[in-house]
């Protein structure tokens, strides 16, 4: 029997009873794909910008990269939920990942990651994987890093859903406070709401 795949510290479904084999296979394929697009953005961003290529800067760059890839192509980048923390957001999935590299050295999924991480900083072992990515998905991750030499992305991301999630008492931001701070947030949450 497969095991499904999950991030630490998150839970995911099991799939009901009676589900056959395949479904659990295609869980297990989509979240190793979700992992893995995960890891080879930590290889880009901080090949691309080396002398901002510690952890938190790299987080910070899914959060604003996937904002613009949503306000202006209507789909986020990457699967995260952002957790409202004090220096800002943070997506929870890929700082997870952080962290195990960090403690661990290897990751409990069986992915070989292209990164490590040298206190804080993340070292690249290896070039990323483009496959994973459309041209939009690293347009918008590239001006995010072009961004981030001449401003500082903590500051930046501080934003509306930031600071309503804070003002509110959630944890993790509500997609709807991220969709509330794009332009065009009613037609996107429509898209949204409609996707799925």
């Amino acid at each position: 029997m497969s095991r499904l795949l999950w991030w630490p510290s998150i839970e995911y479904p099991r799939p009901r009873s009676g589900v056959g084999e395949e479904v659990r296979m295609a869980m297990d394929v989509k979240a190793m794909e979700k992992i893995r697009r995960t890891l080879e953005a930590f290889a880009y961003i901080a090949s691309s910008n080396p002398r901002k290529s510690n952890m938190y800067n790299v987080l910070k760059v899914f959060y604003l990269a996937d904002k613009m890839h949503m306000e202006r192509y209507g789909r986020f980048i990457f699967d995260e939920e952002y957790a409202a923390l004090d220096k800002g957001p943070v997506p929870s999935k890929a700082y997870n990942l952080l962290k195990e590299l960090r403690d661990k050295k290897q990751l409990s999924c069986g992915l070989t990651a292209p990164v490590s991480l040298n206190g804080h900083s993340v070292i690249v072992e290896r070039k990323f994987d483009a496959r994973l990515f459309s041209g939009s998905d690293l347009k918008c991750i590239d001006e995010v890093i072009k961004l981030s030499q001449t401003k500082d992305l903590g500051e930046i991301s501080h934003d509306q859903a930031w600071n309503k999630s804070r003002k509110e008492g959630y944890h993790i931001m509500p997609e709807n406070f991220i969709l509330d701070a794009l332009k065009d947030s009613a037609l996107l949450k429509e898209l949204v709401s409609n996707r799925y």
